[in-house]
């Protein structure tokens, strides 16, 4: 999985990240922030919505996913690199914010991304791993498949508020 990469942030118990039991399953590859270079990246703070059309980015230079505590969310502002893009808002299934719009695992992002660019069997190959996180396409599949259509931002924003 060399197109999967995530940086960890060291905001929370090592052994409850999601990101981390996928690297121990040879899934994803640790890289420190300033790596993340012209790789896609998923962050809140970007203006830009991640699109089935930015598949071609991930197929170049991959994806990063940010494990980090939603707690310390600012800190992760100011990234520098160029392809940030946000995720629409889907309901997390995850103990710690389930059912609270946008609050997404490290897991759950990573899998919503995959499914949004067309990756469907890769997303479910990901959450497979973790037993709560099976619920997670099945709780959000139509805006999920309505994500995966959109072409551009404002197409995002008319299905996010047509769920939320």
């Amino acid at each position: 999985m060399e197109k999967i990469f995530y940086v960890y942030m060291n905001q929370d118990d090592p052994k409850k990240s999601t990101m981390k039991k996928l690297e121990r399953y040879g899934l994803a590859t640790h890289i420190p922030i300033n790596k993340i270079y012209s790789k896609l990246y998923l962050t809140p703070y970007s203006e830009n919505f991640l699109l089935n059309s930015d598949k071609e980015l991930y197929e170049r230079h991959g994806i990063v996913v940010i494990d980090g505590s939603w707690n310390r969310i600012s800190s992760i502002e100011n990234i520098g690199a160029k392809n940030g893009r946000k995720l629409p808002l889907l309901l997390p299934v995850n103990p710690v914010n389930y059912g609270k719009p946008g609050k997404l695992s490290s897991l759950e992002a990573l899998a919503a991304a995959l499914y949004i660019m067309g990756y469907t069997d890769l997303a479910y190959e990901f959450i497979s791993k973790y037993s709560w996180a099976q619920n997670f396409i099945k709780t959000n599949i139509n805006p999920l498949n309505d994500y995966s259509e959109c072409t551009t931002n404002d197409q995002c924003i008319a299905v996010q508020e047509s769920y939320f």
